[in-house]
């Protein structure tokens, strides 16, 4: 969801002028709304429903930031319109009112561009999620969307911050179970719903580590963070719908070498699942609590496969932050449909964790023989990539 809109409120000029071009910078076909007071924002909200509000919170004249996001928030046809507000304030001056006026995200002034980026990339995905979540289908019923929404609200009340990690880390889940084949097909609907309990399991922790990471460099990063598998495994048993999930989370603190907690289970020992939400427990943490590039992220990770991570799981992360950082020049492909001078924009990697060619490799005749031989008794784990720009060789 590139193409978006958004309207951007400020009293301020000079940074009006400086968000609209960093927004332009980051997201050349959005559509871009600017004014200078909460009252015309208002105005504009309902005349051309833009996706995504962006405002100050102290406006010297008219209504303030926060009481537009309360009228937004109040209105059911703006429901999916996603609030985010800016305060030169102080943390402790304006969070317990930003949290009653139901806002999706906060950004400090002055705004570091990197953090600015990264709030719309969240806030992108928070509307595309809410979206994909309300297309009516049997595997969906509104009970369960009922639920979910509920806790989301309690979350908010504690830690808006989280509500951010929620919908970033319940994609990622989600691309992963598509991809790993030997995920039962059962257990492809829970890894997102195990995304969700564990960030709900992070209200367990103190307020000093709400924002800290639950592992770093594989292992966990306080000895208070086994708090958040109690408070996920509460949770679970507290209702049906959750329950599935208890087993996954449960397992997230596992290391592949068996250097984890609580069992120290080590490599098949750790259910497939578990495995995959910590890939994407850890790589959504290290994003949101640093401004690392996605592909840096993947690639640190990759430093420990086999000590924490399944290392062939491990190309999976990296294909995905491949993906989340330059996917209009990539093009995902099958084995099968790779065709000669196509070139290959990640390293393609057998179940065994045997590298069969790098990226920047053109295809050939040769390698795709390679290729198809090796899959047959050694698969190849997850997508292949290929440069966009290759595909009319």
């Amino acid at each position: 969801m590139r193409s978006f809109s958004i309207l951007v409120v400020d009293d301020q000029p000079a940074v009006l002028a400086a968000l609209e071009n960093a927004i332009r910078a980051f997201f050349p076909s959005a559509r871009i709304l600017l004014s200078s007071n909460a009252d015309e924002a208002w105005n504009l909200v309902h005349q051309y429903r833009p996706d995504i509000v962006l405002s100050d919170i102290a406006m010297p004249t008219g209504i303030s930031g926060l009481e537009l996001c309360t009228r937004i928030k109040a209105n059911p046809d703006l429901r999916t319109t996603y609030v985010i507000l800016m305060t030169a304030f102080s943390h402790a001056e304006w969070q317990g009112q930003a949290i009653q006026h139901r806002a999706d995200a906060f950004l400090r002034k002055p705004f570091r561009l990197p953090e600015l980026q990264e709030k719309l990339e969240a806030a992108l995905r928070a509307i595309e999620l809410f979206q994909a979540r309300h297309v009516q289908t049997p595997e969906s019923p509104a009970a369960g969307d009922d639920l979910l929404s509920l806790l989301t609200s309690i979350l908010r009340l504690r830690s808006p911050s989280l509500v951010e990690l929620v919908n970033p880390l319940m994609q990622t889940c989600r691309w992963l179970s598509e991809h790993t084949e030997e995920l039962p097909e059962e257990e492809r609907p829970l890894l997102p719903l195990a995304g969700f309990v564990y960030v709900l399991g992070r209200l367990a922790l103190p307020d000093q580590l709400l924002q800290e990471p639950l592992t770093r460099s594989g292992y966990l990063s306080h000895e208070l963070m086994i708090q958040v598998l109690l408070g996920a495994a509460t949770l679970c048993h507290q209702h049906p719908r959750l329950a599935p999930a208890a087993p996954i989370v449960g397992a997230i603190c596992e290391n592949y070498d068996g250097s984890g907690v609580p069992e120290g289970r080590r490599a098949w020992e750790i259910p497939l699942a578990a495995r995959l939400l910590r890939l994407a427990v850890d790589f959504e943490e290290m994003l949101w609590s640093s401004p690392q590039s996605a592909v840096v992220v993947a690639a640190h990770m990759e430093r420990f496969a086999r000590q924490a991570y399944d290392v062939q799981l491990i190309p999976l992360i990296l294909q995905y932050a491949n993906l989340r950082e330059t996917a209009h020049d990539m093009l995902a492909t099958g084995l099968h449909e790779l065709r000669p001078g196509m070139m290959l924009a990640h390293d393609i990697q057998t179940r065994s964790g045997l590298k069969l060619a790098t990226a920047g490799t053109v295809v050939t005749e040769r390698l795709l023989e390679r290729l198809l031989r090796y899959h047959a008794h050694d698969p190849i784990v997850g997508i292949i990539l290929i440069h966009r720009s290759s595909e009319t060789r």
